[in-house]
């Protein structure tokens, strides 16, 4: 009998944070390097997901190596105080977003009841907020096939890929992400930067033969020169700058923090997001993460959930969509399109926005035909996820709510001879 030994080692686990998103991933080479990576970090049970991370970041005491977001809504970015306060984080990944985009979550969270200081941070100046909070490098991902994102850049990182060190470990991202002319960030490392990788873009990690893959997608930008948005903000709220050099509202998203300190401030607002904004999802990010073995005949994984566990000899992916919009015909084939190599080995779908019957159907569900269907819910949900989601994912379809055990863990296992 031929020994074998464990050569990379993979673990994922979608944590009990209910209706939010608090993903984590630990990627192990052996007598190599690890790696840890996080996508959202958020919950609409603000108070109780802190406490949670505060543990989490406790008991891990790791560095985070990556750190995907896929938008700015409140139950998808909460904890993010507590994180970079807490804990190392060195590279973070969000989309990109033009103003009208980034205005539209900004009134949305306003909407929803959020006025906090660290939002309006984040919609001023996104690359800004992570780096000089300790961040080594913020990268923006556009969306595929598009041909404008206003914004001057330098020359690519490298001809072939950006490199990132890790002892025997080298982070490849393809096409290599162009650095934005961002000028001075007050509490950035000297070396901290922002790029801008246009197209969408593929993370590669490779350790001694042995690969991993990181493929986020974002949707195409919205090409339309509609600013009615832009300019009804400002005439409620007053001129004010808005970020050069580098996505963000600059002042503009100051103006209407200080808008929206009285009842009657926020009230117009809400008009305002009423009658411009249809939805603020369209920029959420998806993020598939996988393995990729030489050989899978000794590739080996398990999936446990409240309700079920499933195991095979085979390579799994795990594919996180945020808030995403995939139920319209043209916004789903973009993304199978995008995805289209790696759907038949994704072994947990996270539905988008929680389950919505708004954001997908049956169409993206038999994309991916061996996946359980996760929906990130409270325990008490109602309207989350929808009636005619639970009725076409049936039995595959698995709440992770905010109680104890309500989880669901991948771990993947190469191995090779001795």
């Amino acid at each position: 009998m031929v020994e074998t030994q464990p050569v990379q080692d993979v673990n994922w686990l979608q944590h009990p944070v209910g209706h939010g998103g608090f993903h984590t991933g630990r990627l192990q080479f052996f007598r190599g390097p690890k790696l840890n990576w996080i996508f959202d970090c958020g919950s609409r049970r603000t108070k109780k997901f802190d406490e949670y991370l505060r543990s989490w970041i406790t008991l891990g005491n790791e560095e985070v190596d990556w750190l995907f977001i896929s938008h700015f809504d409140t139950d998808h970015v909460s904890g993010l105080e507590v994180l970079m306060a807490n804990a190392v984080v060195k590279n973070v990944m969000v989309p990109y977003v033009n103003e009208r985009e980034l205005l539209g979550q900004l009134l949305q969270i306003i909407d929803g009841g959020d006025t906090s200081r660290y939002i309006f941070d984040l919609a001023a100046d996104p690359g800004g907020y992570f780096l000089s909070r300790g961040a080594q490098r913020v990268i923006f991902v556009g969306g595929g096939g598009d041909d404008r994102i206003l914004i001057e850049t330098g020359d690519p990182s490298s001809p072939d890929g950006s490199g990132d060190g890790m002892k025997e470990c080298r982070i490849l991202i393809r096409p290599a992400p162009r650095s934005l002319n961002s000028g001075q960030i007050v509490g950035a490392a000297p070396n901290a930067k922002v790029e801008l990788s246009e197209q969408g873009c593929e993370i590669e990690i490779h350790s001694l033969g042995r690969q991993f893959l990181f493929k986020p997608f974002r949707a195409p930008l919205d090409q339309s020169d509609d600013d009615s948005l832009l300019v009804a903000i400002q005439n409620l709220v007053g001129d004010a700058s808005l970020q050069n050099g580098r996505p963000g509202l600059g002042d503009l998203a100051y103006a209407v923090a200080r808008f929206s300190r009285t009842a009657a401030g926020r009230a117009k607002l809400r008009q305002v997001y009423k009658l411009h904004v249809g939805s603020s999802n369209r920029s959420s990010l998806s993020l598939l993460s996988m393995p990729l073995p030489k050989d899978a005949a000794q590739s080996y994984f398990e999936v446990e959930s409240p309700s079920k566990t499933s195991m095979s000899w085979s390579v799994p992916a795990w594919l996180n969509t945020g808030d995403a919009e995939l139920k319209a015909t043209q916004d789903l084939q973009s993304w199978r399109a995008h995805y289209s190599a790696e759907l038949g080995h994704v072994r947990v779908l996270a539905l988008p926005h929680h389950g919505s019957d708004h954001n997908s159907d049956q169409a993206l569900h038999d994309l991916c035909p061996r996946a359980i269907l996760a929906a990130h819910v409270k325990s008490d949900a109602t309207k989350h996820p929808g009636v005619d989601t639970m009725l076409t994912a049936g039995e595959r379809l698995v709440r992770v709510t905010e109680q104890a055990g309500h989880y669901i863990r991948m771990h993947f296992q190469q191995r090779e001879d001795i």
